[in-house]
């Protein structure tokens, strides 16, 4: 992943964590410090997310030499090592490595198994082939590279990884969370290993005016709730269960109730079982 948590600062700040944010870094009363103290423990629990599901979560692209097959269908069938699959941007295959066939931006499908299907018609190869794959695989999670007024029919982001047409996204700027919708009819630009901040055209003009820096994300709620989760549990100092008003109850601020130790480990626990539905099995 880059330099950029799945969750904000502004985004954990506005999350009932019952926590004190402006003392991460004692002795400083610089509000940017602590602010910048908070990003580096959110990318840091974003890259504990990472290893828990044994890949990069965040829209990437990935460049895989493989083994596929040919099937009597006539489709190249490749197994991706990263998913869930977003597009496919080229494939070479062969029967050795030397002897390689290229197909650039090949049309494909991807089953209820992840497995990619590429149709390449009636070739002489059978079964196991040799394969160079590039791919782009993962939930998009970026900010917005620029400010937006009420209305704005585009919005720029920092990395256009993973966006697809058609494809809706949310804004979780906090106070002016939406959902938006691309268009359509927009091209992607092909993903790069340094992408470059991108206007993105929207089927619908948004409902309010956004900033720089706001999160832009596909990421389903509860994956980014398991950044939440484990990121509280990093913060929580021994004393933090005396600051809730319900402790030990049903209305307790968080999972921790069911921790004897009441150090975060249950929000630990629960930010693992959320991961367990999006992890890659070896």
């Amino acid at each position: 992943m880059d330099g950029t948590p799945y969750v904000t600062a502004a985004e954990f700040t506005a999350h009932p964590t019952y926590l004190d944010l402006e003392t991460l870094r004692p002795g400083i009363m610089d509000p940017a410090a602590q602010t910048a103290e908070l990003t580096s423990v959110l990318l840091a629990s974003s890259g504990w997310a990472d290893n828990v599901c044994n890949q990069t979560l965040g829209a990437h692209r990935v460049d895989l030499s493989t083994h596929g097959r040919i099937d009597r269908d006539g489709n190249l069938v490749v197994f991706p090592s990263d998913r869930p699959v977003l597009s496919v941007a080229a494939v070479s295959y062969g029967s050795t490595f030397t002897r390689m066939s290229y197909l650039p931006a090949p049309a494909f499908r991807v089953d209820s198994n992840q497995t990619i299907l590429i149709p390449v018609g009636r070739v002489p190869i059978r079964g196991r082939v040799w394969v160079d794959i590039t791919y782009t695989a993962g939930w998009v999670s970026t900010l917005l590279a620029a400010n937006a007024t009420a209305g704005a029919t585009s919005l720029t982001v920092a990395d256009p990884t993973g966006i697809m047409p058609g494809a809706t996204y949310r804004l979780w700027e906090p106070g002016v969370e939406e959902t938006v919708r691309v268009s359509p009819t927009w091209t992607p630009p092909a993903a790069t290993t340094a992408p470059a901040p991108t206007a993105v055209p929207l089927a619908a003009p948004t409902v309010n005016a956004h900033t720089a820096g706001s999160g832009w994300s596909g990421m389903p709620a509860d994956m980014r709730l398991a950044v939440v989760n484990y990121t509280i549990g990093q913060l929580m100092r021994p004393d933090n269960a005396a600051e809730d008003s319900f402790p030990d109850t049903s209305l307790s601020a968080g999972t921790r109730q069911e921790d004897s130790r009441k150090d975060g480990s249950g929000l630990v626990t629960e930010a693992e079982r959320i991961l367990g539905s999006y992890t890659r099995r070896m």
